[in-house]
């Protein structure tokens, strides 16, 4: 009974030690997988697959507390660690370098492509179609004062243009081809007995220059050009006002000649202007005439312009009757939106008379102010004043000769920066009655103009 008893508790006393035994068993093995899963993958894959040799079997003694071989394997995991950290960013330094030359490529091929259009021409044209009507009925549909609108009460082509033109670092050029009223009314001037140069071969070229770079910022174009007095343009798409002011329509809209510019800075700039005369291509005398610009950028606000012109206007056969004019242009941005200007012209001529010492002079004034409250809608006023008493540049055969003044109230719908849709009202008031009306004169003329324009 005794050694029963003996046995059993010899079992129960192995029974715990076997227990015991598969308990540590166990914890090495939970152990060994913890340790396996903190290992990075790709430091698992670098290393190759060892036998059970002394260093694998030194996870047993690990649970059984051998701290020298714990640090032995943490030291070597944190150096395999430290490898892979030098593997990864090496990595991201490629990826890196590969993206910087890639976008390299990409930037070089950009600019490569963009030179090369440089040197293609851009292709455009512009219509201008318009109808003005005249309340007062004049005898004749041509306008008598204006060339911009041309004609009354009826539906037509103000101004059509097809051109090519380049701009380069070295060269640049324009050749435009127009047609339309104020084209005939522009050139109606110029002189029709040459036989090699007339109105008819000449009129229908807006422009035609050919420009090259002298040096660093300094250019020189030679052939037929838009003119340099004024601040509005013949393409009415770019002005304020659909109509011209007095002082536009009474200057140059084009200039045959060579022209010098030099861009000083980005605030000032000049030109130089040697020409045939005031507004013709078909030269009228021997002579040649001289313009000069300066525009002087004062603030990102405030800019000033100030044109000039002289030359001689008489016939070979007829006494010189030298043209001095001044022409000034002050325009200030409250915003981009909100801008006003304004122009101050005065010109004096030396009269026929060679016996004589004396010129006669006009005058011009006038004042803009544009607003464009939101993108697709803009309104502008203009107000002037014109005084000629000594009938120069415009013959009334009155007594005060063209004393007037005169307001425009413009309306524009603007779809997008390529097309206009406009309606403008224009009022003049004369001292002396110099405008028809019915079969009789009247010191006041008022007219509306409907136009729609599409630049491309």
């Amino acid at each position: 009974m005794t050694q029963i008893k003996n046995l059993s508790r010899l079992e129960t006393v192995f029974s715990i030690f076997l227990i015991y035994f598969l308990l540590g068993v166990v914890s090495v093995d939970s152990q060994e997988k913890k340790e396996n899963e903190t290992i990075p993958k790709t430091s698992q894959e670098k290393r190759s697959p060892a036998p059970q040799t002394q260093s694998s079997k030194q996870v047993k003694p690990e649970t059984m507390g051998q701290p020298n071989s714990v640090d032995k394997d943490k030291g070597r995991d944190k150096n395999e660690s430290e490898d892979d950290d030098e593997e990864f960013q090496s990595k991201d330094e490629v990826e890196k370098s590969e993206k910087v030359l890639k976008k390299s490529e990409q930037s070089s091929s950009k600019e490569k492509k963009e030179e090369d259009n440089k040197h293609h021409p851009v292709f455009g044209f512009f219509v201008d179609s318009y109808y003005a009507h005249n309340p007062y009925r004049p005898n004749s549909r041509d306008n008598k004062y204006l060339t911009q609108p041309a004609r009354w009460d009826e539906i037509n082509i103000n101004l059509a243009y097809i051109d090519g033109k380049v701009e380069t670092d070295r060269y640049r050029g324009r050749v435009a081809f127009q047609f339309g009223n104020s084209v005939n009314a522009n050139y109606k001037n110029e002189v029709s007995t040459g036989k090699n140069s007339n109105e008819l071969s000449v009129r229908n070229i807006q422009e035609a220059y050919a420009g090259v770079k002298l040096a660093k910022n300094l250019w020189l174009d030679g052939g037929i050009y838009f003119g340099n007095i004024g601040l509005e343009s013949w393409i009415s798409h770019n002005n304020w006002n659909y109509s011209r002011a007095l002082a536009l329509d009474y200057v140059p809209y084009y200039s045959s000649g060579f022209r010098l510019s030099y861009q000083y800075s980005e605030k000032l700039s000049f030109q130089l202007h040697l020409m045939n005369g005031w507004s013709n291509i078909t030269e009228t005398n021997r002579d040649k005439a001289i313009g000069t610009q300066i525009d002087y950028k004062v603030t990102d606000k405030f800019k000033i312009t100030h044109n000039t012109f002289i030359g001689n206007e008489a016939p070979d056969n007829q006494p010189r009757q030298t043209r001095y004019y001044n022409n000034i242009i002050l325009q200030y941005h409250f915003t981009k939106h909100f801008i006003v200007a304004g122009s101050g012209d005065v010109g004096i001529q030396r009269v026929p008379n060679p016996g004589v010492q004396a010129y006669r002079q006009w005058y011009h004034a006038t004042f803009w102010i544009t607003w464009r409250p939101v993108e697709e809608f803009r309104t502008s006023l203009r107000l002037e004043r014109m005084y000629d008493p000594e009938q120069t540049i415009i013959q009334t055969g009155t007594r005060n000769g063209f004393l007037t003044s005169g307001a425009t109230m413009t309306f524009d719908y603007i779809p997008n920066e390529n097309a206009l849709v406009r309606l403008e009202g224009r009022y003049f008031r004369s001292y002396d009655p110099v405008f028809d009306r019915d079969k009789s004169k009247s010191k006041e003329e008022k007219f509306i103009v409907f136009a729609v324009t599409i630049k491309i």
